[in-house]
């Protein structure tokens, strides 16, 4: 009999410690649970977006910069431009003295087939912006050759003069050129048609009355002026192309050239305020060889259809020079980028511009005194960053 109430006994602890393990383990999990849904809570609150489903996602607006064949001197401002101007949605805010571009602007550099084709595509709605030489958008303007037979091209508006190349006459050395008059009779490549280079050349030639009846005009590209040069089937070949150019280093090196000043009483005209040249100088030493040179400056303009939003321009216009950007703009391989000292960029981008300031870039030299600010034109007034 004791036997079996003390069996009983434990029959009845075992159950009682069962039903309690069971109630422990089901709290347990409870609880477990519990921990789980705030630690999920909390982890959405942190990660949660930083703006409500009931506000618009951040605009993106697109901006193509037309420039030129990939890897020469256009393509490659234009990149730089892209980037300086450039700040995707969901990009951090802007931190003071480090890049910084427009809000939700993506800029792209668009390849083409040159100076005379970015008029063209501009002024046609194919491209908002493109990189055009100084001569080139003066032509346009006029509807002169290459333009003749077209309309004169009215609806392109400045933005900047963002880069300044170097106009070179490269003679071949023993040539006996000194300088431009020396061209009578000569055979002489101005360039590719359609090129910067070929409408900058031909303005020289023509302040000294020279032309296809007094020298040997020839439309060669650089590499196959190069070429001809070298072999001694042309005395002498223009070029715009930058200050260094690896191109003209090359032929410097190896004693095969000379470089003709461009500084005469004839040229002086293409100098003038309001002209498209500036004068410029090659220092000594940057060619081997070379004395320091006297030559012309081409600008090149970064144009802006006039129907482009002014807010946009404006923005666009003060990214540019915001002193944080100048490490993407500036360098070694590009040292005519935005010429100036810091605070004379602006001077210099407003000089010899062939056609107006678009509204928008007008409305931050006007800030800086840099131009006469104008009477705001109708609607709503640029929007400042």
């Amino acid at each position: 009999m004791e036997l079996d109430r003390l069996i009983g006994q434990a029959r009845k602890a075992a159950l009682a410690v069962r039903e309690a393990a069971s109630r422990l383990s089901a709290n347990m999990v409870l609880a477990g649970l519990g921990v789980l849904a705030a630690f999920a809570l909390a982890l959405f609150i942190y990660l949660r977006p930083p703006v409500s489903l009931e506000e618009p996602p951040e605009a993106v607006t697109f901006f193509q910069i037309g420039t030129g064949s990939p890897g020469d001197e256009y393509f490659a401002v234009g990149e730089r431009l892209a980037a300086a101007i450039s700040r995707p949605p969901g990009t951090p805010r802007c931190e003071r003295d480090l890049p910084c571009g427009v809000a939700g602007l993506v800029a792209v550099a668009k390849s083409s087939a040159g100076p005379v084709a970015n008029v063209r595509a501009v002024g046609s709605g194919q491209f908002e912006s493109a990189l055009v030489a100084a001569p080139v958008l003066d032509l346009a303007t006029r509807a002169e050759t290459p333009f003749r037979g077209e309309k004169p091209v009215r609806n392109l508006r400045a933005i900047a003069g963002v880069y300044r190349e170097a106009l070179y006459l490269v003679a071949r050395r023993n040539a006996d050129i000194s300088g431009v008059a020396d061209l009578a009779g000569m055979r002489v490549s101005v360039g590719a048609v359609g090129s910067g280079t070929r409408e900058a050349a031909l303005p020289v030639l023509a302040v000294h009355s020279l032309g296809r009846r007094t020298v040997q005009l020839f439309d060669y590209d650089l590499a196959e002026s190069i070429d001809r040069l070298l072999r001694g089937q042309i005395d002498a070949f223009f070029l715009v192309d930058a200050l260094p150019s690896a191109e003209i280093a090359s032929l410097a090196d190896r004693g095969a050239i000379d470089i003709v000043p461009l500084a005469d009483e004839q040229l002086g005209q293409l100098t003038r305020p309001g002209e498209n040249f500036q004068r410029l100088e090659i220092p000594e030493g940057m060619y081997r060889f070379i004395p320091a040179t006297p030559t012309l400056g081409v600008s090149m303009i970064w144009v802006v259809h006039e129907a482009v939003d002014p807010g946009l321009v404006y923005k666009i216009t003060k990214t540019l020079f915001l002193p944080g950007n100048r490490v993407l703009l500036s360098g070694p391989t590009l040292p005519g980028l935005l010429p100036g000292e810091e605070g004379e960029s602006e001077r210099f981008a407003i000089a010899s511009l062939p056609v107006p300031l678009h509204e928008g870039a007008a409305l931050y030299y006007a800030e800086l005194g840099l131009v006469d600010p104008s009477p705001p034109p109708p609607g709503p007034a640029p929007e400042r960053p």
